[in-house]
């Protein structure tokens, strides 16, 4: 059912976007997968946002930068939401209440049933060679044993996939808004021009691989020894 824009909801997701430090494409993918965010509909069927969406996106961010899974983030966020509100009855699909699964695993040690890489099913109709890319450089991630291998790895999967990376300025349109280096060096930030089949492969792979390397990131700088 339509909803009308003018009760609250005014941004394009564009805009989001940009005040959030994502890509569309990432935006896309929380909405869809996880219901994170709701968007009014236009009569045309024009998708718009509110402010609470932004607040919404910023709080997961918040959970992922400190290690739980997206959809660990998302449950929780939504669910802290529906006590505030009173709201009672089920989630939206496949954002049920967060349980133990989605935390951060405690003292490096992924707790058990929290390995669930959501790239493969997000990636159902995106281009086949970005998937296989996609895929191999899950793979390769899985075999990382400190933070500055998934830096590389993220690397070559820009490069395989026909951008490249550089330090994060200059800014221009071929940027894309993410830095791959997690703290290992100097920010690093994918680039390629738009329109471009390098850029399209990049928007619809790379924002779902960043947020499964840095849950890694995240327990591997637990596991690593702290004395010498």
């Amino acid at each position: 059912m339509d909803t009308d824009p003018a009760m609250g909801a005014g941004l394009r997701i564009g805009e989001v976007a940009r005040r959030t430090g994502m890509t569309v494409a990432a935006l896309r993918a929380w909405e869809t997968r996880h219901g994170l965010l709701a968007p009014a509909r236009t009569a045309g069927g024009q998708r718009l946002y509110r402010e609470t969406d932004i607040a919404r996106v910023r709080a997961v961010q918040r959970l992922v930068a400190r290690g739980w899974s997206v959809a660990g983030a998302v449950s929780q966020v939504l669910g802290q939401q529906r006590k505030r509100e009173g709201v009672t009855g089920e989630m939206p699909a496949g954002t049920g209440e967060a349980d133990d699964r989605h935390r951060p695993a405690a003292r490096g040690r992924p707790v058990p049933g929290s390995e669930r890489w959501p790239l493969i099913d997000a990636l159902i109709g995106a281009d086949p060679y970005a998937v296989l890319a996609a895929y191999e450089t899950l793979r390769d991630l899985l075999r990382a044993s400190r933070p500055s291998e998934v830096r590389d790895t993220l690397v070559g999967l820009v490069e395989r996939l026909g951008g490249h990376v550089g330090l994060a300025a200059p800014q221009d349109d071929t940027v894309i808004p993410v830095d791959l280096a997690f703290g290992e060096g100097p920010p690093l930030v994918p680039r390629a021009p738009s329109p471009s089949v390098a850029r399209m492969r990049l928007e619809a792979v790379l924002p779902l691989v960043v947020e499964d390397a840095r849950v890694l990131v995240h327990r591997l700088r637990l596991s690593a020894p702290t004395g010498r």
